[in-house]
């Protein structure tokens, strides 16, 4: 009986769910899987690159009609999954040959509701880059929620990525079913929120390829989705005042600055001058403190 489900969720990027597709059907692994692609494509080019290319499919292909937004999606998925363990993936991704094997034992150690493994960062199609999600030398262990979410600051040791986590599926739904904060930063607290049912392991080994592209939904910055996670992250404790927490304050501002862009028009707007100037004085407070500048130097000049 299989007792491992692994979904792609698909939206218009056919090229990119070629070589996703490609690197789930190329593991060597003894453990039987099921592979589901879940396309929510508004074209049809999704479905045209399957017919082509996967003639004798080795998988099961779902057309969500109509599409639906990123987060609906994702529930949609997380009500069809019928196994014991779950690993849903982006279009976006590639994941290493061993990826299933290693994943599938990692998580069957007692207690762990979940299991994210390091991953490369590549932009686009270039694959040789040396730089991962996080620089942990070997697996951690996150038991509470404070320590987890503590990590997707600056100055931490980075994240294992949302699409490279296998799940146990009736944890998985249940956290699904109340995620804490809604926006496009609820993946985040959907992972911290398993932490109620048990204890997370995020794997030293770079498993898969994590893709930064123009169509990141993480370019464009949202004010109160990044509110609403920081909000969340006071609430488990986290000291707002810290070095780590102003510095992801102001990195947030900034990128909203310059989204915005910097110009002449704009500083005649009352707010843009307002988050302007807080984050310049902010800044200016950070940099008499010591551990900022070692933030600083750990993130941009250690290799």
């Amino acid at each position: 009986m299989t007792s491992l489900q692994v979904y792609i969720l698909s939206r218009d990027r056919p090229v990119f769910l070629k070589q996703a597709i490609d690197s789930v059907l190329n593991q060597k692994s003894p453990i039987d899987f099921e592979l589901i692609i879940s396309d929510n494509s508004e074209s049809i080019d999704v479905n045209k690159m399957i017919a082509k290319n996967y003639s004798k499919r080795k998988f099961k292909y779902s057309k969500v009609n109509p599409p639906l937004p990123a987060i609906d999606h994702f529930q949609l998925v997380v009500s069809k999954l019928n196994t014991e363990f779950a690993i849903l993936l982006h279009d976006d991704d590639i994941v290493s040959s061993n990826y299933i094997n290693s994943m599938f034992q990692a998580i069957n150690e007692d207690n762990l509701v979940a299991v994210g493994c390091n991953a490369r960062i590549f932009k686009n199609n270039i694959l040789d880059t040396k730089k991962n999600t996080h620089s942990f030398v070997k697996a951690k262990k996150f038991n509470n929620e404070k320590n987890f979410l503590s990590q997707y600051l600056p100055g931490n040791k980075g994240n294992a990525p949302y699409p490279s986590y296998i799940y146990r599926t009736k944890y998985l739904k249940k956290a699904f079913s109340n995620i804490p904060i809604q926006g496009k930063h609820s993946d985040v607290a959907m992972l911290s929120s398993l932490l109620h049912f048990g204890e997370i392991l995020w794997l030293e080994k770079k498993l898969m390829y994590y893709r930064v592209h123009d169509s990141n939904d993480s370019v464009i910055e949202s004010i109160p989705d990044r509110i609403s996670l920081m909000n969340y992250m006071k609430k488990k404790d986290i000291d707002r005042n810290c070095t780590n927490f102003i510095l992801y304050r102001n990195l947030f501002w900034f990128r909203w600055i310059n989204q915005h862009r910097l110009s002449l028009k704009n500083l005649k707007n009352l707010k843009f001058r307002k988050v302007l100037f807080s984050i310049l004085l902010s800044s200016l407070k950070l940099s008499c403190r010591f551990n900022f500048w070692l933030i600083i130097f750990q993130r941009y000049y250690i290799k």
